[in-house]
Order: structure tokens, then sequence, then C-alpha cells
């Protein structure tokens, strides 16, 4: 790959706004990566890779809604013939006015079926009932491919897979689709001062929160993790991991060295290793300095190195990248509509992102948010009673008990 000069947002007037930073790191992404075959039980949470017809109609046959009786006409009163139960084969006879049959929820309808009367709605006396009230025609039947069709795409191509997904794939009959392989996700930490969880830390030393953190959060089935180490604060060994990392990995995710300090060598090291990259001031707070870009054949998001601001930094700006490897839309995360029960000054010219968590609702229904903590990049404790982000928009003078603000439910943030 070409070495292309670092650009520095910076160096034009103003920051590089959260949406143009998403947008950014996702059109780093040239193509998703390639596609495998997975059989059904293991298509939960993959991306599915191409369109899935359904080689069945659904439901397959006609079948009875509910208990009671198929009808050969609306006649007040008929004979029945027969019983048939969820699983029988059926009969070949086709009622005739004045006959029935009676059928169990799912059984499938005898020829000549013009409605079901409800059970409840029906007098037997030995072999003939009376209906207490005439059903409408085609009442209580459902139609052999009212729902699916044969051929109609049941799976689109480029969704996440879930659930909802296997069921109506299971019902169809299909035991397999084809989904994009799991992208390979590289963890790096940058920093002498970083020391693995477990170890003894001595003064100057700290535990290493950030790929725990990035491995929790991206421990998915649409992902295989590569834990790549903490990296020292030094430019030639880092450019010499970063090219490794990018040999193995199609997304090359590292914290820390983002900024422009004397020990911060992530941009160099990237052009070193033969990459090319922008370091994208973004008007957020936390997570201002985000380094996105090209290292070999892989896509590398760098995030800053303080715990908090990499989480934030990742949720919206690096998420983009990654959802666009997996062949999903990037789908920016979108805050819901929320209000204030604090107050405090505005945040300036860049979004703000806290920790919060929600203390009830206004008049109107929407969830009222307090602010935890005393702010910082670093603090993580406010996080763990937090139930999301408040937002609060870049530009206003402050925010006051009862303003409408922004806030990220930690659920939704979480996912791919």
């Amino acid at each position: 790959m070409t070495v292309t000069a670092l650009k520095d947002f910076c160096a034009v007037p103003g920051l590089l706004t959260v949406e143009a930073a998403q947008a950014h790191a996702a059109l780093i992404v040239e193509r998703p990566v390639g596609a495998e075959t997975v059989a059904l039980a293991s298509l939960s949470g993959r991306v599915s890779a191409a369109d899935v017809a359904s080689p069945t109609p659904l439901p397959p046959f006609d079948h009875s809604a509910m208990d009671g009786y198929a009808l050969g006409s609306l006649d007040p009163e008929h004979r029945v013939l027969a019983r048939l139960a969820a699983g029988a084969a059926g009969v070949r006879d086709a009622l005739k006015p004045g006959e029935a049959a009676r059928v169990m929820t799912g059984a499938p309808l005898p020829p000549g079926t013009v409605a079901v009367a409800m059970q409840e709605r029906v007098r037997r006396s030995g072999g003939r009932i009376s209906l207490e009230s005439a059903p409408a025609e085609g009442a209580n039947i459902r139609r052999e491919g009212e729902d699916v069709r044969v051929g109609d795409v049941i799976v689109p191509a480029g969704v996440r897979l879930d659930a909802r997904h296997v069921a109506i794939l299971a019902a169809a009959g299909v035991t397999e689709a084809s989904v994009r392989r799991r992208v390979v996700v590289g963890l790096m930490s940058t920093g002498d001062e970083l020391v693995r969880p477990g170890r003894a830390i001595g003064p100057g030393l700290i535990h290493d929160a950030n790929r725990p953190m990035l491995a929790a959060l991206l421990a998915q089935p649409a992902i295989e993790l590569v834990d790549l180490g903490v990296a020292p604060d030094d430019r030639a060994e880092l450019a010499r991991l970063v090219a490794e990392a990018s040999d193995r990995c199609d997304l090359v995710v590292t914290s820390g060295a983002t900024s422009v300090g004397e020990e911060d060598h992530l941009a160099a090291a990237v052009l070193a290793a033969g990459g090319s990259l922008e370091l994208a001031r973004v008007a957020m707070k936390p997570g201002k300095p985000v380094v996105a870009g090209r290292a070999g054949k892989a896509v590398l998001i760098g995030l800053p190195g303080n715990p908090f601001a990499a989480l934030v930094a990742w949720l919206l700006v690096g998420r983009s990248a990654l959802e666009r490897l997996a062949g999903l839309e990037p789908k920016p995360l979108t805050p819901l509509a929320a209000v204030a029960a604090f107050s405090q000054r505005g945040p300036g010219g860049r979004t703000e992102f806290a920790p919060a968590r929600v203390v009830g609702s206004d008049e109107g229904g929407l969830p009222r948010v307090e602010k935890l903590g005393r702010g910082g990049s670093a603090r993580l404790a406010p996080l763990i009673a937090a139930d999301g982000l408040a937002v609060i928009p870049a530009g206003v003078d402050g925010v006051r008990q009862g303003d409408r603000i922004g806030f990220l439910p930690f659920e939704a943030a979480a996912e791919l």
C-alpha cells in the first residue's frame, strides 16, 4: 500500500463531527470479509451473506387456526364425518354442504372447507352439530402460503441473524445458510506503564483495562478475537507489531498513543509499517483523538488510552468500521430522547458523553437521566451504576434540570 502523509484534522478549522468520523471509519473498509456456509444451529449472531429464499410455502398447507369444526357450508346444521388433529394425514374426500369434520389447532383441513367454527360456538349432539352463529367465510383458516410463498426471500443479505431468523429458516426446512466469516479483530494496548491484570504493579505502573474491556465488548459470534498484548512506547517495535498484526487480522484495534505527545508513536509507527491513516480530532468528549486508517490488508482503529475515552470512541466511531467489515450497513448509534435530571455548564464545541442512570420519567414519559461521577476520561467507577450515556449536544450554553438531552442505553450500544 502506498504510504500517505499524516493528515491532522486539528490543522483545519474546527473538529471533525461525530457523524463525519463515523462515516470516515466506515469508508476506510473496502469490502466486507468473505463468506462461508454454516449450519442452522450455529447461525445466531452471524451476518447473512446472501438472500435466502424459501423452498416451501408457509404455512405448507391449509390448516385450522383453532379447535373447532371444519364446515362444508355455512348451513346451521352439519353431520360430523371425521376427526383430525395436528399431524394427521388429512382426508382426500372433499366436504359437501352440510358436512363437517372435528379439527384441532394445526390440523390439515379437508378439501371443500369454507370456514372453521370455534368449538365454543357449536352445540354437538351425537354425530351432528348446530351452529350458534355462522362464522364468516374463510374464518379461522390459515391458508397455504399466506405468510410466505415459495421463492420469497425470508432472510435478506446483510442482517445480523437472531432467533427470529433461525425460526423462519427452520420452519421453511432450511438447514444451512451463507454467512460472512468471522471478522478477525486484533486487540493491542500501548504503553510502558501497562501491566496485565493479575501481575503485581509498582510505582508508575497500572493494570491494562482496555484490552479486557474491548474483548468483553467484542465477544460475539461474528467476531474472532486475537490478543495482541501490550506494545511498548517504542516507535520501531510498535511498527513491527502493527505490521505483524495486519497479516493476521481484518481489523486491528489499538488503545493509547493516539495523541501528539512525545510518547505517542502510533501514527508514525503505522506509516513506518507501510500503512496509511488519518488522525481525526473528533468533536466529542471524551475520545477526541481517534486514529483510523489501514495497515497492510487490515483496517486499523486507534482509540485513546484512557478507558472511558476508549469505550466512547469505540462505540461512536470504531464500531462503524467493524459493522462494514462484518457485512452490515453501518448504523451509527442514535440517542433516545431524554430529559436531564442534573444541571451543568455546556460542553463547548464538543458533544459530551457521560455515564448516567435513569431515575424516572417526566410528564411526557421521557426518561429522566442523572449524570454520575465527576467526569474524566479515566474514570470507570461511574459506569458500574450507569444505565447508559447521557448525550449533551455541542454548542449549548448549559444544561438545566428538565432540558431535553440524548441518552444511549448500554444494551443498544454493546451489540454489533
